[in-house]
């Protein structure tokens, strides 16, 4: 395997700023994830993935709780068995009760740092369109539908006055409404998920390739043009369905990544793991079957920055400082 074949150089310092823990067989709030089939899936599953990797600090988000208080209080509840430093919980920020919800998050427990609540909307939940499993929940555009947007766009504004950032996680032909919206509210500081999910591209669907990335680039550049933005890079299969094992596709998901760093600057990116119940999903959210560790994904990451010769500096901030600024760790 190609991953594997290469010498395994680490960062210094990790703060990993997106992984999840569920266990939908013993937690009644994890009733979608069960209905899925979704396995358990530990904090020590989770410190066992990350093997020699020295992480010092993570962010737990959100895994489509059916209530995101519970989610909350019950990784709270974990603290003392692992590096959880934030929280990022679950509130959907359109509903009548968010403000109540936002207050139960924040009197659970005191590392709330931000809320996400999936966005992704690209058409009717199906095969072709669907993004994210979670929009078969909601069915909605809260971006670019004016009445779901107006609703969302409410709860969105509150979360300034609480000191909670957002993880935008929606489809790259939303990203133009969302960098309307952030332009809106300069005062809440945001964060693109998975490098803003351009879509199982792949070199041998070339006229596609090229549209698919031009939006996403389009998209970026508005978000970029907000200061408080920064983004993850992340689940980087989900672009690139099987760029582990394939050297072209390996070459175009790391000029993805360069191109993203370039845009926003190492002090707004952030690597992260995305880790959860495998190397595969982790890395692709079920585009590709390729198994990949924790430990070879960071080598690669490391590998990448110092091929592109970037400093010491920058190196600090797109494993670790980014994130601990972002997130207040």
């Amino acid at each position: 395997r190609t991953m594997a074949a290469q010498a395994q150089k680490f960062p210094a310092d990790i703060v990993d700023c997106h992984h999840h823990f569920i266990e939908p067989q013993n937690n009644a709030f994890q009733g979608f994830l069960k209905s899925l089939g979704a396995p358990n899936y530990t904090c020590e599953q989770y410190a066992s993935d990350c093997g020699a990797l020295p992480v010092s600090k993570t962010v737990h988000v959100e895994a489509m709780p059916d209530d995101g208080v519970a989610e909350a209080a019950w990784v709270e509840s974990l603290a003392d068995r692992h590096k959880v430093a934030a929280v990022v919980a679950k509130c959907d920020l359109s509903a009548p009760d968010a403000a109540t919800v936002l207050d139960g998050l924040a009197a659970c427990t005191p590392k709330l740092r931000g809320i996400r609540f999936i966005l992704d909307y690209d058409g009717p939940f199906g095969e072709d369109n669907a993004t994210h499993v979670q929009c078969s929940l909601h069915g909605l555009d809260y971006l670019r539908d004016p009445e779901p947007a107006a609703a969302f766009e409410r709860g969105f504004a509150s979360l300034a006055a609480r000191g909670l950032s957002f993880d935008l996680q929606c489809c790259p032909a939303q990203l133009p409404a969302a960098a309307a919206l952030c332009a809106k509210h300069p005062d809440v500081a945001v964060v693109v998920d998975h490098l803003g999910k351009p879509r199982h591209l792949s070199q041998a669907r070339d006229p596609f390739d090229a549209k698919a990335i031009d939006a996403w680039r389009r998209g970026m550049a508005l978000m970029a043009a907000q200061p408080q933005v920064c983004v993850k890079l992340s689940m980087l299969g989900f672009a690139v369905p099987g760029w582990t094992e394939h050297d072209g596709k390996r070459a175009l998901v790391k000029s993805l990544v360069k191109e993203t760093v370039d845009l926003f600057g190492p002090d707004r990116c952030m690597f992260a793991s995305n880790w959860h119940i495998n190397g595969a999903v982790s890395n692709s959210d079920g585009a590709d079957a390729c198994e990949v560790t924790m430990p070879e994904l960071y080598a690669t990451f490391q590998a990448w920055v110092d091929d592109w010769g970037l400093d010491a500096a920058a190196q600090r901030a797109l494993f670790a400082g980014t994130a601990a600024k972002f997130y207040r760790l």
